[in-house]
This record gives structure tokens, sequence and C-alpha cells, in this order.
């Protein structure tokens, strides 16, 4: 089990996609690039309410090539997807507290790329879904979601 946004924790995220044989089938072939945006909501203790955590995921014929944090903001049209979301909602996808899609439906997560690409590999986002749901293994030093408001806000 690995500290949320930490070296460990993105590579344990790549074990898990790499692992699952319902990834590689439901991925379509050559490269895709996804980038996530998380940023600071004035909930969570670890970004703060100003700092945005960007990582790329990079899946190549179903593997999960790459999923890693990016130390600075890199040009979008370099991604299929890029999806924002607030922190606190991001970190309660991870502890299994909010459903993905239903957020996305709902609006709370923002999708910029072509939606025709995302419907048509509607069975890729769902297993993504259950494994964002149910097989993240994440430490919580800061606390764990819903989050006290005093407490929240800050940054690790």
């Amino acid at each position: 089990m690995a500290e949320i946004y930490t070296t460990a924790w993105y590579d344990s995220m790549k074990d898990l996609l790499n692992k699952s044989d319902e990834v590689t089938k439901n991925a379509p072939q050559g490269v895709w690039r996804i980038l996530a945006e998380i940023r600071g909501d004035g909930t969570s203790p670890y970004i703060g309410g100003d700092d945005v955590k960007r990582f790329s995921i990079v899946l190549d014929d179903g593997k999960c090539a790459s999923y890693q944090e990016l130390t600075e903001a890199p040009p979008r049209k370099d991604f299929e997807f890029i999806l924002e979301m607030p922190a606190g909602l991001f970190e309660r996808i991870v502890a299994n507290q909010a459903d993905p899609l239903e957020a996305g439906l709902k609006g709370d997560v923002k999708i910029v790329g072509d939606m025709r690409v995302l419907i048509q590999n509607a069975e890729l986002v769902n297993v993504l879904s259950e494994i964002y749901q149910r097989e993240i293994e994440t430490e919580w030093p800061n606390g764990t979601p819903p989050y006290e408001a005093a407490t929240a806000g800050g940054a690790a």
C-alpha cells in the first residue's frame, strides 16, 4: 500500500492496470494519452486550494506504458482526453466513496476530448472505474475523505 500522490502510488496504479485482462481486452489499439488535472478545492489536505496535481496515463495497445505525475503543465494537444476534477472528489473516488461514472455524468468531472471515441470505448471506461473503486490500496497520512473542515485546505 502506497501513500496517495507518491511515485510508489502511481507505480501501483500502473501495475494494477497492467494486471487487468479486462483493460487489455477493452482498450483500443494504438496509443492513448490521458491527462488528469486534480485541482485544490479547499477540502483536500493533500492539494492546496490554488494547487494542481497533474498526471498522465499512457495506454499502448491495452497496456499501461506510463502512469506518472507531471511537474509542469504539458501541451493539452498532446492528449486524447483530459479529465479535470476537484481534489476532494478525486480523493473520494480513490477512497471508494464516490462513483467516477456518476460524477462524470453529473458534470462534476470535466472531460475534454472526442466524446464519440469515449462512448465507443465505454466498456474500458467501466473497467477503469471498477479498478479505481475497488482495487486501489492507498495510505492516507493526512486523513481519509471525507475531511473535517478544520483540517481541510492544506497541502502535503
